[in-house]
């Protein structure tokens, strides 16, 4: 029986999109990473974010650039924000979000139909690799999805913002469930791995077993 790993991924992480490469080379050894969809905590658990200052968006901002030069990867804040912010904030979201909304239905749609990481090959990485601004304006979701098997029209018109809200809520709480609130969140065999930088930690417990 192959090993199995929960993979709690929201498109608004960065941190996630840096984990990406080594969840597809950990599948392609044969185990199985199961893709959970969620929300970006500030969409998901706001009351976490509300306090936050600009100290820490200044370290952050310092992390992110740093951690993606030492694993070797592009990486640029989406252009735009799959996020719709405050006026002046950091750290709030607007009540309506729909990038967030369009593209949340096209990850769980990719999900349920076993194309998860495929999606996020492809979808997932021009979000963040910097290669592609305005990505939300012409057909760049649309050939990124076509790249990684998928119809774009027919992932909407098969998913809707209902049924997904739900997935995504249903996948909330059995994060918090499996130990941890953040993401990436690893689950295996009920342990939790908290954070991109716990991979080698995940690889270590799979030895183990």
């Amino acid at each position: 029986m192959n090993k199995r790993v929960d993979v709690y991924y929201s498109l608004q992480s960065d941190y996630c999109y840096f984990l990406l490469d080594r969840l597809i080379a950990l599948a392609s050894q044969g185990v199985d990473v199961v893709i959970r969809p969620v929300l970006g905590g500030v969409l998901r658990i706001p009351e976490r974010f509300r306090d936050r200052d600009g100290l820490e968006q200044d370290y952050f901002q310092t992390d992110t650039s740093r951690t993606a030069k030492f694993l070797g990867l592009p990486y640029a804040y989406p252009d735009p924000s799959p996020i719709e912010w405050e006026a002046g904030s950091l750290w709030r979201a607007k009540p309506d979000q729909p990038r967030n909304d369009h593209l949340n239905r096209l990850f769980v749609g990719a999900v349920r139909a076993g194309r998860g990481l495929a999606f996020l090959d492809t979808v997932g990485r021009m979000l963040w690799d910097g290669s592609t601004s305005g990505w939300d304006k012409g057909d760049h979701v649309k050939i990124a999805m076509t790249k990684a098997g998928l119809s774009l029209e027919e992932t909407l018109a098969e998913n809707s913002w209902q049924s997904v809200e739900r997935e995504l809520q249903a996948n909330n709480a059995a994060m918090h469930d499996d130990g941890h609130w953040g993401v990436p969140l690893m689950v295996y065999i009920g342990e939790p791995f908290y954070g991109q930088d716990r991979f080698n930690q995940l690889l270590w417990r799979l030895g183990e077993t």
